[in-house]
């Protein structure tokens, strides 16, 4: 669907349930207020004038912008073809308003309350086919993320980069221009169409695809006491990623959960750095899936994507400075 059909779905099933008026406004979009338009609803002679994101869902490290948006509209709702049970929670603990396809709707403002949640949503087919986001599609993508004129690159050299077979990139580059995340320009050229919607799509599909498959082991340290950043790592083979990583970067996050990126054995890991294996210890250790070197930390946008996933303010906000400052400006 796209935003019009997700509207006019969500405005259809929301009336067919409550005795409500609904008009929409689409706002110029030469304007780039950063809403999509202006729905006045109308309920028992009361009307309440509402500033609409369109979004087809929203995943939990998307939160952080919905939240921004709350934050500079007075009177902001999101509406969405489908938002997860966990997300609706968040955002009711944080009193933003949303409308979901399925007629399902919360608005609390001022006198004004409207709370549905029993309406049940229609499955969507996963995406059937498209190799760019399979476990391999997602390591060439990041490279991509990393350096976007890697795409006009030839296939050789994309697969040699992203070390993974030359057969696959036909089909991940088929994939991106099917789903529109990149356009082809000519004959050769190929560029990124939006590069925020296609981390956000690489994000999600990390989390659930990539990530689970690259978990080598969790550890702690030997000594309860270690200072975490007089760790000498071997930079070339082992790096710091999420909340270390974030400190690293902004200074502005005290690690509680640690996650290292190696290419090193489990007994290289104990032997250098003192780690004992636990299954409930503090430190995440995964495969590094990258071929490029970034000193003591994983690639910024690796990152800002394991800050995003966590569920905590701080790591969140962390993340936000790290992607104004290092990753904004580059796209």
């Amino acid at each position: 669907m796209n935003d019009v059909d997700i509207l006019n779905n969500a405005i259809h099933n929301l009336e067919k349930d409550v005795p409500i008026t609904l008009n929409w406004k689409t706002i110029d979009i030469k304007k780039d207020t950063g809403i999509d338009g202006e729905l006045a609803i109308t309920i028992n002679n009361q009307q309440i004038l509402m500033f609409v994101e369109i979004k087809k869902d929203v995943k939990n490290h998307q939160l952080f912008n919905i939240f921004e948006c709350n934050r500079r509209f007075e009177n902001f709702l999101l509406v969405a073809e489908k938002l997860y049970p966990k997300v609706k929670k968040e955002l009711r603990e944080n009193y933003i308003n949303y409308l979901e396809g399925n007629g399902n709707v919360y608005i609390n403002k001022n006198d004004f309350f409207l709370y549905i949640d029993t309406n049940k949503t229609n499955g969507n087919p996963k995406e059937k086919g498209n190799r760019a986001f399979t476990k391999t599609g997602l390591k060439v993508v990041f490279h991509f993320l990393l350096n976007p004129q890697l795409l006009n690159e030839t296939q050789r050299e994309i697969a040699d980069i992203a070390n993974v077979a030359l057969g696959n990139i036909p089909l991940i580059i088929h994939g991106l221009l099917e789903n529109k995340f990149i356009l082809k320009l000519n004959k050769n050229e190929y560029v990124i169409n939006n590069y925020e919607e296609l981390l956000n799509k690489w994000i999600t599909e990390f989390q659930q695809t990539l990530r689970p498959t690259i978990f080598k082991q969790r550890f702690r340290f030997h000594n309860k006491n270690q200072d975490w950043r007089e760790l000498e790592l071997n930079t070339e083979k082992t790096v710091w990623g999420g909340e270390p990583a974030g400190d690293i970067i902004t200074n502005h996050l005290r690690p509680e959960k640690f996650i290292l990126y190696t290419k090193e054995t489990v007994k290289d890991l104990m032997i250098k750095y003192r780690l004992l294996p636990d299954d409930e210890g503090d430190i995440w250790v995964y495969d590094m899936f990258w071929t490029l070197n970034f000193n003591k930390t994983a690639p910024k946008e690796l990152v800002y994507t394991d800050l995003m996933i966590n569920d905590d303010k701080r790591s969140k906000e962390t993340a936000k400075l790290i992607f104004d400052e290092y990753i904004q400006p580059n796209i």
